[in-house]
């Protein structure tokens, strides 16, 4: 099954191995993949931002890559990120919190500005006890509020080394488990990332 990752990292970032590696693994699982290193390659390339203010952010966002994305968890930091069109997706909306850190004024903004809220299957994964049930019952509530308002959702491992990825078969399943109608996961997997890659979402 087909599986579009964009949110991954090599060693040209915070990853642990060299985007060669990242590829050839994905090729294997047969996932295309964005690295979001914030450096230009012969693959999706994409970078992810820690902005500190909406000025920080917009200075960011000058350069040219294929996709943005936002590290979120601050509140603050997820509605400026939702708010800015030229965001392609906010990730991990809940980091570092015990709330999903997406409420109806997010997931509205997002649906305005076609700013995808991320699924990080890899926090399931990498992640145990009551962490664990903290980031399942997020992503049922930010799943919830995209339903209502229309919110792009999108899937990603998250990964940081080729032990962190994950086929296409895998993902579906994940997704289906935990809440995701087919039309819905198979969105999350493809259409959404792959509209994100072809400037659809703008």
């Amino acid at each position: 099954m087909r599986f579009i990752d964009l949110h991954v990292h090599s060693n040209l970032s915070t990853g642990a191995d060299s985007p060669e590696k990242m590829l050839e693994h994905a090729g294997a699982l047969k996932v295309t993949l964005g690295l979001c290193d914030g450096a230009r390659g012969d693959y999706p390339s994409g970078i992810e931002l820690s902005p500190t203010s909406r000025r920080d952010l917009r200075q960011k966002l000058g350069k040219k890559l294929d996709y943005a994305v936002v590290c979120g968890g601050s509140y603050r930091i997820n509605r400026l990120a939702v708010a800015e069109s030229r965001v392609d997706i906010l990730a991990h909306p809940d980091l570092g919190r015990r709330d999903s850190g997406v409420d109806a004024i997010v997931a509205r903004a997002a649906a305005e500005n076609k700013v995808a809220l991320e699924v990080n299957l890899g926090r399931i994964i990498n992640t145990s006890g009551t962490g664990r049930v903290y980031v399942l019952r997020n992503i049922k509530k930010t799943l919830m509020l995209a339903r209502k308002y229309g919110a792009p959702l999108i899937a990603s491992t998250g990964a940081e080394s080729w032990i962190g990825l994950r086929g296409g078969d895998g993902v579906y399943s994940l997704l289906r488990m935990i809440g995701f109608q087919e039309d819905e996961a198979l969105d999350a997997m493809v259409t959404v990332p792959a509209k994100i890659l072809r400037g659809e979402m703008k």
